[in-house]
């Protein structure tokens, strides 16, 4: 019985590693619940909400975006969320949900209010008293520098602030009558933004002040990045940009698309010829992400197999992207995420397109190990400066590539203008990038293909030829799976019951030999 017990116990211990994974997933941060009343277009509505979740990004912190009318009670909770934003983008709609509210009151995670509708209760939170001015154009001031802001029609401040609240920047009205306000306020685990905008002046403060809602005090150097890069740019200025910004000195970053086929042609060669260059110049490269024109959920595995290709192609001819850029609507995306963002240790996140196209849509934004906020340099022209601007997140300050030489000229001028400490990637970046069959890495200016050491040279080229084994997609493929387990199963309860017989046929034999032995 003891031997059959025996048997029974390893079969079924077989059975069990055979049908448990191994692997453990590691527990997720609890994420930041970003709650917007509407979209509002024509107030940049979409514009806000994406800024939002990309300084969330930027500070490592996963985030969930839901809409006022679909939050559903008891969802907001200390266990789940360690943080609430709610954005105002259309105050004058009036839209409410009354759960939310009632379990916003009774959370005591960080609370940060963006926008006009700030309500009696949450101003008690601060212990100041609201204030709502129209019609009025603002200079918001940090520091020693200032910008003239748009027209507003309304906006709610908050006065008689108590001792000990932090403040960010000031806003300033023409009217010499009017008193000065607060533009961010953070007291204990509030915080409040009257409005916010996604580009300029008043995101620097803006993200200063959410980042100290969350603890992080750390200041960052921006980078200098050019977008807009294609194979089909118009190579001879590139290569007379890279080599302008390296005489003067300002390291950057150039976010490229690439190609997956025909990268046997010469116009590819030379493209690639232009990168190697700029990788020698104290540039570095960024894989765009590709253009999205229709996608649905089995869209994953084609993007996969188009981003490997381009790695594979671009390492083939020595140039090592560093990391990724996207929309920022790409963190918003399972498989976009998964495919394609993933795969870097350095996401940089650009404005969104007019049109966003999603394949499997799931406002769950992830952090990465390195989250940059991209925002144009040119936003920053009418800030009025006498001291450097203060950086509180990773900022990606990007300028279009140039299709002339006249902008190319002006570009220059508007870069080195710029009284701005730029980040020196060979000083002080490390990256890591996976393809299927190659992991690039770029560690203080030294690029690594495989943990091997690549020595960039703009006229050779010495890597080995990679062949991405292409996934084909079997529909059937998960049918096969669970059959084979089942079949696992059966053979083994099979062999459970033979070996049981074996057992119970033994010892009914020996009893016969024995009784027989003793007539």
């Amino acid at each position: 019985m003891k031997l059959w017990l025996v048997v029974l116990g390893l079969c079924l211990g077989l059975a069990g590693g055979l049908a448990v994974p191994t692997t453990a997933q590691a527990a997720t941060a609890r994420r930041v619940l970003i709650v917007y009343d509407a979209i509002n277009p024509t107030a940049n509505g979409q514009q806000k909400l994406a800024a939002v979740q990309r300084l969330l990004a930027s500070l490592n912190l996963p985030t969930q975006t839901e809409r006022l009318s679909d939050y559903q009670a008891g969802q907001l909770t200390n266990k789940t969320y360690q943080g609430v934003v709610t954005l105002n983008n259309w105050p004058q709609g009036r839209l409410t949900n009354a759960a939310f509210l009632r379990d916003r009151r009774q959370f005591t995670g960080r609370q940060l209010h963006i926008g006009s509708g700030l309500d009696s209760q949450e101003a008690r939170q601060f212990g100041a008293r609201r204030e709502t001015l129209y019609h009025q154009q603002f200079v918001l001031r940090d520091r020693q520098n200032w910008q003239l802001l748009p027209f507003s029609t309304d906006l709610t401040l908050l006065s008689s602030l108590p001792h000990g609240t932090q403040t960010f920047g000031t806003l300033a009205t023409q009217a010499t009558s009017l008193p000065d306000h607060a533009y961010g306020v953070v007291r204990g685990r509030n915080g409040y933004l009257p409005y916010l905008m996604p580009n300029g002046f008043s995101l620097t403060v803006a993200s200063r002040t959410i980042a100290a809602l969350f603890g992080q005090t750390r200041t960052y150097r921006p980078l200098l990045t050019i977008t807009h890069v294609t194979p089909y740019t118009n190579l001879r200025l590139l290569q007379q940009l890279g080599r302008r910004l390296a005489k003067a000195g300002i390291p950057f970053a150039v976010s490229t698309t690439s190609v997956a086929e025909n990268t046997s042609y010469r116009a590819f060669k030379r493209f690639t010829a232009v990168l190697r260059e700029l990788e020698t110049e104290n540039g570095v490269i960024l894989l765009q992400a590709p253009v999205v024109g229709a996608a649905d959920r089995k869209s994953g595995q084609i993007l996969e197999q188009q981003l490997v290709g381009q790695l594979n192609q671009l390492g083939q001819r020595q140039v090592l992207p560093v990391g990724v850029s996207a929309p920022a609507y790409w963190n918003q995306d399972k498989l976009f995420r998964r495919y394609g963002l993933q795969r870097a240790s350095l996401v940089v996140l650009l404005p969104n397109p007019t049109t966003t196209t999603f394949a499997q849509q799931d406002n769950l934004g992830n952090q990465y190990p390195q989250t940059w906020y991209g925002v144009s340099l040119r936003s920053f022209q009418t800030v009025q400066q006498s001291a450097q601007l203060r950086w509180s997140v990773p900022t990606a300050l990007t300028v279009p590539m140039v299709d002339s030489t006249k902008q190319l000229t002006a570009t220059v001028r508007q870069v080195t203008a710029q009284t701005i400490d730029w980040y020196d990637p060979s000083q002080q970046l490390t990256t890591r990038l996976d393809s299927a069959s190659a992991t690039f890495k770029y560690d203080h200016g030294e690029y690594f293909l495989n943990g091997r050491q690549i020595a960039i040279n703009a006229s050779s080229v010495a890597l080995p030829q990679f062949n991405p084994q292409r996934k084909n997609h079997v529909t059937l493929k998960g049918y096969f799976r669970v059959q084979g387990w089942i079949l696992w199963i059966f053979f083994i309860l099979v062999t459970v019951v033979l070996l049981g017989f074996i057992v119970v046929g033994r010892r009914i034999y020996r009893r016969m030999f024995f009784n027989r032995s003793r007539r």
